[in-house]
């Protein structure tokens, strides 16, 4: 191990010394100590690109403190979070009309929302998906297919919150968690007995329909969903037969509910059911054409007890088992020469034991423990299955330095022993530091690490109507990282946000695709061969105006290459602008939404004859713009129009997304 890792674990490991020497019988309040940065709940401004206030919906307009889980694994109010966690609220969420998360974090600054055919996947910071860790109520959200989780598959019906970390995550979180953790948050019933109702019809004849239902009681409450989906088939390219986008149809239902069965202890639980067929067409190089089908069934149940030690500590455990069904059908037109079937099937169990614990007045501990088991089915493994399991610790203690010019330190750290990779040491050292009422600086800097996935490791399989295999490699080692995240965030009125961030990512042993063999069958396989750097920076103002009308402006930079090559990474735009306003009139309930996103042109490196060698171009800049505007009949029911991708912006090769749509619809609320 390098001095400097030598030195980041002694850093880590400095204040949790100085935290067993505080007396654990001091009294402390419910609360952290108080900071300036984030904004009251009464409309200022929070944490950097918060796209709204931070409210309860809920609670129409008696607002209430936002609290967040994801920096620290434990509940926190967003303003006093040392490690800066971006949330997008269920206000926020109703006013986009976005109806799954692909949709909402399209044009969030930071990140970037790239279709293809595996789906709508998430970078962050300039990583691609498969460095970022997407979860649900904590939960790692199973079923990645070439690395990334389709976002397009979690619907928004009913998260009450979405919460971005960007930077290194893996201290709390293990692996895949390099470029930050993405949660999405369920809602829990609040009311006595409440339902909603949503439906819209537009462009593609896409139907919409969700509802929930909700009951409270004095020591329980319980709320279940369910909705539908159905939309047809876009083409970019309409000179051929093929289909750039599939078809969908699919509906998904869900229950949440929770118990308090004596002084202290409280039992969650949930459970899910989704399903999603796609169809398509495709083109082979030859001129066969292919008729595609997918069909894929998640089901999710998770149970969580929890016990009040005292009034300063919190035992959490959970249990949380998730499968994934995949069946892909490809069939060839007049021949069944090429005619494929392939069945996926992947199961992920959890179990997890967790103490939250306050011991003295400057001290937020966390201390943890996991298994996780992972076990893959697949026709396209050389095997046909695989499975391994990781057990981890792991530490983290939001350490108040000073109260006066507030100073956080945190320091974190874990272990995980994987039973094919070994053990892996992943620390992260943060600080929060308030100068000034209206001026939070927040660093850190953490390594990380992936492990290889499973196709990566035992894949063979074979395209013979584009003339190529690719085999997976059980040599690969996991890739490695260490980041660095520094911001800075002025507040210099209570409804004005500035703030501007940079990162710098190195990886080394990255995964990526080698031709082994050429001619008519070119073989390709996975090997560790690249190192890269990635680095950039973020720059934003929001600001809310009179007459209820608030704006956000953001710039990202990122420059990302490859070690080996020197060339930029593949598909990264360098520039990225996004736009979004927001506008109501209480007296007449209308309210209007608007974004646009103009991004810089990306590199590609296509071998388009199969020669070996690649043919670079670079992709033109695109422009996109969506908007909703909504009218407030009464308290209970709203009518909307919405538009997305305005700008008709996309292309079959390089820039895939759905066209220009309009939907229209209302929700109500009983």
């Amino acid at each position: 191990m390098s001095w400097r890792g030598c030195l980041l674990i002694l850093a880590c490991a400095l204040p949790l010394a100085a935290w067993g020497q505080v007396s654990s019988d001091t009294s402390v309040g419910g609360d952290a100590p108080a900071s300036a940065a984030g904004v009251d709940a009464d409309g200022g401004v929070g944490a950097p690109a918060v796209p709204a206030p931070v409210v309860d919906v809920d609670t129409e307009d008696r607002a209430v403190p936002r609290t967040v889980v994801t920096a620290s694994r434990t509940a926190e109010r967003l303003s006093e979070t040392p490690v800066a966690t971006e949330v997008i609220t269920r206000a926020e969420i109703l006013r986009t009309g976005a109806r799954n998360a692909a949709e909402l974090l399209s044009a969030h600054p930071g990140l970037e929302v790239v279709h293809s055919f595996s789906g709508a996947t998430l970078q962050v910071q300039g990583l691609g998906s498969e460095y970022v860790l997407v979860l649900v109520d904590g939960e790692r959200v199973a079923g990645r297919i070439a690395g990334g989780v389709d976002l397009s598959r979690l619907s928004l019906e009913d998260v009450e919150q979405v919460e971005i970390v960007k930077g290194p995550s893996s201290a709390l979180y293990g692996s895949d968690a390099v470029a930050g953790v993405v949660n999405l948050i369920t809602r829990r019933a609040r009311r006595p007995l409440g339902a909603e109702l949503r439906a819209s019809y537009g462009s593609l004849s896409r139907l919409e329909l969700d509802g929930t239902g909700e009951a409270r009681g004095e020591n329980w409450g319980l709320r279940l969903s369910g909705g539908m989906q159905r939309s047809d088939a876009y083409d970019l390219e309409p000179a051929d037969v093929g289909t750039t986008g599939s078809s969908l149809e699919g509906f998904d239902v869900s229950a949440k509910g929770d118990l308090r069965t004596g002084s202290g202890h409280l039992l969650e639980g949930s459970a899910s059911y989704a399903r999603r067929t796609q169809r398509g067409v495709d083109m082979g190089v030859a001129g066969a054409i292919f008729d595609r089908a997918s069909r894929d069934d998640t089901l999710s149940a998770r149970l969580a007890p929890s016990w009040t030690l005292s009034s300063n500590a919190t035992l959490r455990a959970d249990a949380a088992y998730t499968l994934f069904d995949r069946r892909y059908l490809r069939d060839q037109r007049r021949s069944s020469a090429l005619d494929t079937v392939e069945d996926t099937r992947e199961q992920q169990g959890r179990l997890g034991a967790q103490l939250d614990a306050r011991p003295g007045e400057h001290h937020m501990l966390v201390v943890g423990a996991e298994l996780l088991g992972e076990w893959l089915l697949s026709d396209r493994l050389e095997s046909g299955r695989g499975r391994r399991s990781r057990g981890s610790v792991y530490a983290q203690d939001s350490w108040t330095v000073w109260t006066g010019p507030g100073l956080v330190l945190v320091p974190g750290a874990r272990v995980d022993t994987d039973s094919q990779f070994g053990s892996a040491v992943t620390p992260r050292l943060a600080l929060r530091l308030d100068p000034l009422s209206w001026l939070t600086l927040r660093g850190g800097y953490g390594w990380g690490y992936r492990a290889p996935g499973f196709q990566e490791l035992l894949l063979d399989f074979e395209n013979p109507s584009v003339g190529y295999s690719v085999r997976g490699n059980p040599d690969l080692k996991p890739e490695r990282s260490r980041s660095l995240n520094l911001s800075v965030e002025a507040r210099p009125t209570s409804r004005s946000l500035l703030w501007v961030g940079t990162f710098h990512h190195t990886l080394r042993d990255m995964i990526g695709v080698s031709l082994q063999e050429g001619g008519e069958q070119s073989l390709f396989t996975y090997v560790n061969v690249s190192r890269a750097t990635l680095r950039g920076g973020e720059l934003g103002i929001r600001q809310s105006l009179p007459g209820r009308l608030s704006v956000e402006l953001a710039y990202t930079l990122t420059d990302g290459r490859s070690e080996s090559t020197g060339l930029a990474l593949e598909g990264q735009a360098r520039h990225r602008l996004t736009a979004q306003a927001s506008w109501s009139h209480r007296e007449s309930g209308v309210e209007a939404w608007a974004r646009c996103a103009l991004v810089g042109s990306r590199p590609f490196y296509p071998d388009s004859n199969g020669d070996g060698e690649v043919e670079p171009y670079d992709a033109s800049p695109y422009f996109t713009v969506d908007a909703r505007v909504g009218w407030r009949l009464r308290e209970q029911l709203q009518l909307f129009v919405m538009g997305t991708n305005l700008a008709d912006a996309g292309n079959p090769t390089d820039l895939p997304i759905p066209p220009r749509t309009f939907q229209a619809g209302f929700s109500a609320r009983l």
